[in-house]
């Protein structure tokens, strides 16, 4: 049985991983700081290991003997911005922590990093779609600490996978979130289940080792975002034109996904069936109340 470490692992989209992969008959170990909810894993047979990633020790003793790392556990915005150090503190010197732990154990272990499409920042002025090899120009703290990271990364030698993942969204009933995009940009988003396929696949498929690729939901969800904002509010019964755009853009593009799709099969969700159930979320929530 091989052994799996999911760093960030008691989070939500860590919990979901974790429980799929355990599932599929690896060991899974989660990792996560003391104060997060490892309720419910301990009945899929997944141990939970509290520790802190910006400690070298703490990352070094869990990673020894893991034949996998999904390395998820990051500062996301908006938190990442508040604090240019602690993100950095967190994402880069986390990330090379866990890289240098790796390394230090034989270099067994494939790395797989969750990182970002923000890290393309203002792409609005480039021919579509953005590409794996598209240059980075990262513009916020968050951006800026994943570009870094997948730096130290590309370096290590260790055999790694880099999944660029887009904005990622929920089916579930919400607060509007700050749009990232101007009303006329270009935008992709990816359902939350997807990315998780596409972390699974990532994990199942040796051909996925030493690729950087980009996660994102395919041809049906690439539309404007305006587009995208009024579809999306009009199911949480929120009028477009309550909607906040940034001055000028942050991130946001079409995205070519044509290898990792074939890699890693993720695509699972297109826009309308994400539309179908965020509707069955928000209805459920309300008939519950």
């Amino acid at each position: 049985m091989k052994k799996l470490l999911i760093t960030g692992g008691a989070g939500s989209m860590g919990k979901e991983l974790s429980i799929a992969l355990s599932r599929k008959g690896f060991k899974v170990y989660a990792y996560d700081i003391p104060n997060a909810n490892y309720d419910g894993l301990e009945e899929y047979g997944i141990e939970g290991i509290k520790g802190d990633i910006t400690d070298p020790s703490s990352i070094g003793e869990a990673v020894r003997g893991m034949d996998m790392v999904v390395h998820l556990a990051a500062l996301l915005p908006p938190v990442s911005e508040r604090n240019r150090d602690k993100t950095f503190a967190v994402n880069v010197k986390g990330t090379s922590n866990l890289v240098d732990a790796i390394k230090a154990d034989g270099s067994r272990a494939r790395l797989i990093f969750s990182s970002t499409v923000a890290s393309y920042g203002d792409s609005t002025m480039d021919e579509p779609p953005v590409k794996p090899t598209t240059l980075q120009k990262p513009n916020t703290f968050y951006s800026e600490s994943k570009v870094a990271a997948e730096k130290y990364v590309l370096e290590s030698g260790i055999t790694y996978t880099i999944l660029r993942v887009a904005g990622v969204v929920l089916a579930a009933l919400m607060d509007p979130p700050s749009w990232p995009f101007v009303a006329d940009q270009r935008v992709e988003f990816v359902y939350r289940g997807d990315v998780v396929s596409a972390l699974i696949g990532a994990v199942e498929n040796e051909e996925a080792a030493n690729k950087v690729l980009i996660v994102s939901g395919g041809k049906t969800w690439q539309m404007r975002g305006s587009e995208f904002v009024e579809k999306f509010l009009a199911v949480l019964d929120v009028p477009a034109e309550d909607a906040e755009y940034p001055e000028k853009p942050i991130y946001g593009d079409w995205y070519d996904t044509e290898e990792s799709q074939r890699l890693l099969s993720f695509q699972n969700t297109p826009f309308p069936k994400f539309i179908e159930l965020l509707q069955k979320a928000v209805d459920d929530a309300i008939n519950g109340m």
